[in-house]
């Protein structure tokens, strides 16, 4: 495990905030939306995204946690299974005191893999087991913005996911691989800044 940052612009430097430094910015290999930045392991399966999403209204949810959860259920797969294991408050130094910020962990497990028609023995996709998520929710009133910030760590049958043999969410026990992301996310929080409150098209940061 390698605990090195650096310091990252996004959204054209709108945003900064540390991310690991083995992460790669998918935008320089395909194509991804204006309101999305996403940062994928060089050398595994987790990925960060930063989301910049309309602020869920009233109508649909009457409460921050509701909002959290909209946020959650809004990216999980159609036909996977999903476990809220706990949710939570966060704190984020570089914005406006009192900003509404919520972090959740949960799982999301996809159903059993269809077995391949003809060879048996031929390559199967990399379908991971369960995927741990860890979300958090930045809701910024005055800009009538949900800020969304995603770690997904896939837990993937044969890779270095696999070396905890002792993994059981019920029981407290997450794994090096969610302990890992734990951090990312701790360090997330703790730089994370607006450089332009411009981003979210109105209000400043007041």
């Amino acid at each position: 495990m390698n605990d090195s940052f650096r310091s990252t612009e996004l959204f054209g430097g709108a945003l900064v905030a540390n991310l690991p430094a083995r992460y790669v910015d998918v935008s320089n290999i395909r194509e991804v939306p204006d309101h999305q930045e996403i940062y994928l392991d060089a050398s595994g399966f987790s990925s960060i995204i930063i989301e910049i999403n309309e602020r869920v209204t009233d109508a649909d949810v009457t409460t921050d946690q509701e909002a959290l959860k909209y946020h959650f259920h809004d990216i999980v797969e159609e036909h996977d299974a999903s476990k809220i294991w706990k949710t939570d408050v966060a704190h984020l130094p570089n914005f406006p005191p009192n900003t509404p910020t919520y972090t959740l962990l949960a799982t999301t497990t996809p159903p059993p893999a269809a077995i391949p028609n003809g060879d048996n023995n031929a390559p199967r996709p990399k379908i991971p087991t369960f995927t741990a998520i860890m979300l958090t929710l930045i809701r910024l009133v005055p800009q009538a913005t949900d800020t969304v910030l995603t770690i997904n760590i896939p837990h993937i049958p044969g890779h270095q996911e696999t070396v905890d043999g002792d993994v059981d969410f019920e029981a407290g026990r997450f794994g090096s691989l969610v302990e890992e992301g734990a951090r990312m996310r701790d360090e997330l929080w703790r730089t994370l800044e607006v450089r332009d409150w411009g981003l979210f098209g109105g209000g400043d940061g007041e």
